[in-house]
């Protein structure tokens, strides 16, 4: 019988969240809130679609409203479009975004 080796790698974090971007939310670029996930998950990473026009950030926090705990800080700039920032961190709470007029447009990747 042939070897068939196993995974040892966790698909799933201790409150059974997948640790992979199972979901996408593109969000725009410029002012706005988003609930992006109304419940606990796993935000997982980041791809910046669009610069912005300013140096703004746009902030993501681990709430269902747009104040609370900080997960990340997604930053504006002309030298960022197509760049990935990974998380990889809980989201005990949900998953709301807030972008300012000047903040990048980007796309979640979340469980």
């Amino acid at each position: 019988m042939p070897y068939s080796p196993k995974s040892a790698y966790a698909i799933y974090d201790d409150a059974g969240n997948s640790v992979k971007a199972e979901l996408t939310k593109a969000i725009a670029a410029g002012a706005g809130t988003t609930v992006v996930k109304a419940a606990s998950g796993r935000l997982v990473n980041a791809v910046i679609t669009a610069a912005g026009t300013g140096s703004d950030n746009a902030t993501i926090y681990n709430n269902t409203a747009g104040s609370g705990d900080i997960l990340a800080v997604i930053p504006g700039g002309t030298t960022l479009t197509g760049a990935q920032v990974v998380i990889d961190l809980p989201a005990t709470v949900g998953i709301t975004v807030v972008n300012v007029s000047g903040g990048p447009g980007f796309t979640l990747g979340y469980s």
